[in-house]
């Protein structure tokens, strides 16, 4: 189905979680990097040999608030600056949603959420 493997960045400080996600996404033909803080998740996007299709980022990070690492991203420099972004978090509230994807995330899923559904949701960014 895909031409090339994509490469997703988790930023997510809950190991489990991502660990759980990660072997999903790479039994579906994803490659997952995974950063645990989001200073670790920005160099790795930005100092990476292989370009991240997808970041998925966790809203609460311990060293920063993931709609400021949305906005990080969206002024890097570049291509990079245009990297889709799927917020994930325990944060389901309407106004934080709206917030996210205001300051210009791609798609926004409340935890806990069906693989599946974070799957779908994956491709159909990636397809746009």
């Amino acid at each position: 189905m895909m031409r090339r493997m994509d490469t997703l960045l988790m930023i997510e400080d809950d190991h489990r979680l991502a660990q759980m996600v990660s072997a999903y996404l790479q039994q579906s033909g994803f490659a997952v990097h995974h950063a645990a803080t989001a200073e670790e998740g920005l160099t790795h996007l930005q100092t990476s040999a292989t370009p991240v299709s997808l970041v998925l980022l966790d809203l609460m990070l311990p060293d920063a608030d993931g709609l400021d690492v949305c906005r990080r991203i969206r002024n890097l420099g570049g291509p990079r600056a245009h990297t889709p972004v799927l917020m994930l978090t325990a944060k389901g509230d309407p106004m934080d949603r709206i917030v996210g994807l205001e300051i210009g995330a791609d798609d926004y899923l409340p935890k806990p959420f069906e693989p599946r559904e974070l799957l779908a949701r994956i491709r159909a960014v990636l397809r746009r």
